[in-house]
């Protein structure tokens, strides 16, 4: 008995030991399911190559994603039970055959996490040939611009791209759409990705001794509430990239460690650069979201909840645009987006870009989109792909 009187139990190690064996058989089992699982991919690999079938089909990842979330019965989240699979997908990739994708850069961008999370990190460690070389470049490649992730689409040189389209705080990307009206018979978007921005910031130096920050124009704006608060005195260092940032912070630390260095980035860019994390989501808008689009030379099956983009130019007369919209608003057709760019050929001439909730494969969505180009100078469909069901 204990002061109060009460027993005390002691603590027996065989229940955790019992459960511990039982988890080890558990394991067991999952790794033979999911080495029977591979070799079936291999096999459908060696299908899709024979056949010159895309290795990657968006349609099927979200049907096998909304399978395996409906059959999720916890007490694991959907969430979770999808990033496992989106890792095994990844796997898949590299068995069936491995792939080269290539992303908006620097290397930690918001668009290289993007990259790694819809495709996961097995794309990465690419593929021997028989002299112990890699037959080709493969994994996840910084092409540091826009109109460089197209251009390696179009000449072959990435399986897929990936690049921003559209941000929660800072809209549409200029230089993507820009990009579409350069290339838009030569690439598809295959697929889109959401990604949650957080902004963090990174140093090695402990938090009281930072005087110094270093970040990108966009990442002070997006934390100046913060760092007002947390960080009124330093001094505020705008650089061209996070990257930049961090290369910065980290110069300047190792050269002088009460130099009190700091940059604002994402976490991965932290962990590629040498900096520890210090404090995460410190900007004053949460939930910022920023979509990317897949781009491949490829075309996508109907996965059931699909949008589609579509680019195009009115006639220069009264009502044209109206008349454009009212097709789909008639067809009961929902437009889930829609900006324009200038088309840069002549002055006060615009190109139009909408998202249209379906596929172009569609019988009656393609009658639509048929009636739609009727009142255009031109309209392009930039490709059909699945709704992204959740934020990443």
């Amino acid at each position: 008995m204990n002061e109060e009187g009460s027993a005390e139990t002691e603590f027996d190690e065989s229940c955790l030991s019992d459960l511990r064996a039982k988890i080890d058989s558990v394991d067991r089992r999952l790794i033979e399911l999911i080495n029977e699982r591979a070799k079936l991919v291999v096999e459908i690999g060696k299908i899709k190559r024979a056949y010159g079938l895309p290795i990657y089909t968006p349609h099927r990842e979200a049907a096998v994603l909304k399978k395996v979330s409906s059959l999720n019965q916890g007490p694991l989240t959907s969430r979770t039970i999808e990033a496992v699979y989106r890792e095994l997908m990844s796997g898949s990739f590299y068995l069936e055959q491995p792939l080269r994708i290539g992303y908006l850069g620097p290397l930690g961008s918001y668009c290289h996490i993007a990259a790694k999370r819809h495709f996961g990190s097995s794309v990465e460690y690419g593929c021997e040939g028989e002299d112990g070389l890699p037959d080709r470049p493969l994994g996840f490649e910084d092409l540091h611009a826009v109109e460089g992730v197209f251009t390696e689409v179009v000449r072959g040189h990435v399986d897929y791209g990936l690049v921003p389209i559209e941000n929660t705080t800072d809209g549409s990307s200029g230089e993507t759409m820009d990009a579409f009206q350069e290339y838009h018979d030569q690439v598809n978007i295959y697929a889109e990705v959401q990604l949650e921005k957080n902004r963090c910031l990174l140093s090695n130096c402990q938090p009281s001794q930072i005087k110094r920050i270093f970040a990108k124009r966009n990442a002070f704006i997006d934390c100046r509430k913060w760092l007002a608060t947390q960080y009124p005195g330093a001094e505020l260092i705008t650089t061209d990239s996070s990257a930049m940032a961090a290369k910065r912070a980290l110069e300047e630390f190792e050269a002088d460690s009460a130099a009190g260095t700091a940059a604002i980035g994402s976490y991965l860019g932290g962990e590629i650069y040498g900096l520890r994390l210090l404090f995460e989501k410190i900007e004053d808008v949460p939930n910022n979201i920023t979509r990317f689009l897949v781009l491949s030379k490829q075309e996508t099956s109907p996965s059931g909840d699909d949008k589609t983009s579509i680019m195009f130019t009115t006639s220069d007369r009264p009502g044209a645009l109206v008349d454009v919209l009212l097709v789909f608003k008639n067809a009961k057709i929902n437009l889930t987006h829609i900006d324009k760019r200038p088309s840069g050929r002549v002055n006060w001439d615009y190109t139009f870009f909408v998202d249209a909730a379906g596929h172009r494969n569609e019988p009656r969505f393609a009658e639509v989109v048929g009636e739609a180009r009727a009142h255009c100078k031109q309209l392009t469909v930039l490709g059909s792909y699945p709704r992204s069901q959740r934020v990443l």
